[in-house]
């Protein structure tokens, strides 16, 4: 232990994707700065690793995207999405250059933030959980510090929880989950090597379900089926025979041989739909702030998860360094999420005809709503306000009625 600081300006308790953006900010601006994480990268963890041109333009900024372009071939693409038959595809409207989606597999993207962070000048300290905080984290007694398994206290001005949905720092703070939403659908996913090269991003609603199928890296693919929640029960081989199951629903542009065909890194992982709910929790306190998943979790059918998770860590760094106060984060953060958090589980739950239908008709049928949908999932624009507006959906219910 000689030899090793005892006292931060910030611990960042979590060295992924919401983590490692808030230290290198900090750490860059001379902070110092320590990232506590049981589990580093390139460990994985449940995600739809797409990423959409705003935040491909952040990994840009921070320094991340040229470390993985080094080291690995990246494959932008078009998205699209068809729902009952109706299909809308193309490009997005550029930012910083960007005009297409990426799907890049965790263990990659948070080991090149995590170099970033590290090139910054933060400290690591990995293998250890947090198993507590140094003060209570009210007025009275505002968090000073971390302690360690092995009974270490680290000090700090700061304790910043980017630990995820199950975050250790805001259960020893007491922090309950405030605004709850849910969806229908539990998520099937695995990983093959080798299948047919795509220049889109794809998924394909049904009544029963979804498939999507998104390239990754080099030549790794994700493929995605969302299905009922008590079609994933039993065993993991049940589970493998149910996602070839389900994947043959979409045999009209998905090849169900390819999954037995091509190399499975792998086997089928379930993401319940019981751990797909969604939350808000109070953000920040005297001594304390919680970013990414910690803070506000909601449904990855609309892969929001790492940009939230990224411009969070961001803002929070941003304010920290203007004057040492978190009094704007809640409201900012919340207006972010409006019309996003409950647009990702509608998004998640079946697809009703009656509803669906007319709407993604028009759509299909409207070049500006499809640009405006992508854009929407780009932080251009918001769901409500700028896609699915009262007029369109007056005038797409209406074409539905006499069509």
């Amino acid at each position: 232990m000689s030899g090793r600081r005892t006292s931060y300006d910030a611990v960042v308790v979590g060295a992924r994707c919401a983590g490692t953006p808030l230290a290198a900010r900090l750490a860059e601006q001379g902070w110092s700065v320590l990232l506590v994480d049981r589990e580093p990268p390139p460990a994985d963890t449940l995600s739809t690793h797409m990423l959409f041109p705003n935040t491909m333009a952040r990994l840009a900024e921070l320094g991340a995207l040229q470390r993985i372009e080094a080291e690995h071939r990246l494959n932008p693409v078009e998205y699209g999405v068809r729902i009952l038959g109706f299909e809308t595809v193309g490009r997005f409207t550029p930012i910083d250059g960007f005009d297409r989606s990426y799907a890049i597999t965790r263990p990659v993207l948070d080991k090149a933030l995590l170099e970033v962070a590290v090139a910054a000048g933060a400290e690591t300290r990995f293998g250890q959980r947090v198993t507590g905080l140094l003060g209570a984290g009210s007025e009275e007694e505002p968090v000073r510090g971390v302690v360690l398994e092995d009974g270490e206290e680290i000090e700090a001005r700061w304790v910043l929880g980017a630990d995820g949905r199950a975050s250790t720092v805001a259960s020893l703070l007491g922090l309950e989950k405030e605004r709850p939403l849910a969806g229908e659908m539990a998520f099937m996913f695995g990983y093959w090597r080798g299948l047919p090269t795509r220049d889109r991003f794809f998924i394909d609603v049904i009544e029963e379900g979804s498939l999507a199928w998104m390239p990754c890296e080099d030549d790794l693919s994700i493929l995605v089926l969302g299905l009922a929640p008590e079609l994933t029960r039993g065993t993991q081989e049940q589970r493998e025979r149910q996602f070839r199951t389900g994947a043959a629903s979409f045999a009209d542009w998905f090849d169900p041989t390819w999954l037995d065909a091509r190399e499975q890194v792998g086997p089928v992982h379930l993401a319940p739909e019981t751990m797909l709910r969604g939350f808000f929790r109070r953000p920040t306190g005297p001594g304390w702030a919680l970013v990414g998943d910690a803070s506000h979790f909601k449904n990855p059918s609309t892969a929001q998860g790492i940009s939230d998770a990224i411009e969070q860590s961001l803002h929070v760094a941003a304010e920290l360094l203007s004057d040492g106060r978190l009094d704007g984060y809640e409201a900012w953060r919340d207006e972010r999420a409006r019309e996003h958090y409950e647009w990702s589980f509608d998004f998640a739950r079946f697809a009703n005809p009656e509803v669906a239908g007319p709407v993604f008709r028009g759509i299909a049928a409207d070049a500006d709503a499809g640009q405006n949908l992508r854009d929407a999932l780009s932080r251009r624009l918001r769901p409500q306000t700028d896609v699915f507006t009262q007029e369109r959906l007056e005038s797409w219910f209406a074409a539905a009625a006499v069509s």
